[in-house]
Order: structure tokens, then sequence, then C-alpha cells
């Protein structure tokens, strides 16, 4: 199961901050990540409208003071998106807002590290998983074929 990310981040910087995280997080866990960015408010609730992504990494400059808004607009244009919201660290009173706009997960961009990315992407891998056979129950399809994985990916190894 491939997981569609999207950093949305209108910096620079911050673009390859978000590249190398991912990439030390991947050294971690062997999932399939296909990565697309966005850098305008616009941008993302086009992409959110379309259903394009699966995990938004949504950065505080993206929309400031304004981040909970924009979190509830990307929930409502799709619901099945995870936002994982980049809050600054002197800014942490914005965390109870995002979580309650629809945030799955928060953190002071300032702690991120390789090791937490890996966990909040296995995290939405095995949450995608689940749902992918809830609703391959419901609409009574083969639920192996819903969800089989590539041989290299989340397997056990001797």
């Amino acid at each position: 199961m491939e997981i569609r990310l999207l950093f949305a981040t209108p910096d620079a910087e911050s673009q390859a901050l978000l590249n190398s995280l991912l990439a030390s997080a991947l050294e971690l866990t062997p999932l399939h990540v296909t990565v697309n960015y966005a850098t305008t408010p616009e941008a993302l609730l086009a992409r959110a409208q379309a259903g394009a992504d699966d995990v938004v990494v949504l950065d505080w400059l993206m929309a400031k003071s304004e981040t909970a808004a924009l979190v509830a607009q990307l929930s409502a244009a799709n619901p099945q998106v995870r936002v994982v919201a980049l809050l600054p660290e002197s800014y942490r009173q914005y965390r109870k807002q995002v979580w309650q706009a629809g945030a799955c997960s928060s953190i002071a961009k300032e702690n991120m590290e390789q090791e937490w990315f890996s966990s909040v992407l296995c995290i939405m891998h095995r949450a995608m998983q689940r749902e992918a056979r809830l609703h391959a129950l419901y609409q009574g399809m083969n639920i192996e074929e819903t969800v089989r994985e590539p041989t290299a990916c989340c397997s056990a190894v001797d």
C-alpha cells in the first residue's frame, strides 16, 4: 500500500528539511511513499478536493494563526485526508485547536526527527490498511487483494 504524502509549505528550507526527514525515516521503515508539494493554501485545497493525497504535512507557515481553519477546510474538502500540523515551539497553544479542527497529529517543528516521522508514517499506513479492509468488507470485495503488500514492504525478515 502506497502513502501519497503531501508536504505543504511555502518555504524551500522547510521543504528540504521535510525531504531529509522523510529519507531518514524511510531507512527505518520500509514503506512506499510518493511525495508531492503544495506551496500555497489554494494549491493545497485543490489537491484536497481532488483526493490526491493520503497524508498532508502542513507547515504553520502556510496559514500561520489561521492554520486550524485551514485544517478544517482540508477535512471538509476530503474527510479521508490525514493532516499532521507542524507548529512553532512558541505557539503550542494551537495544538488543541488544530486537533479539534481535524488534524491527526501535531508537533513543534523544532522537535521533528526521523524516529517521530517514521512512527507517524507507520501509524498512518496501518490506519489506511484497516480502513481499506473495512471498506472492502462492506463492499463485499476480496479483502486480501485490496490490502496486499509488496513482498519488500512490512514483512518480517529472518
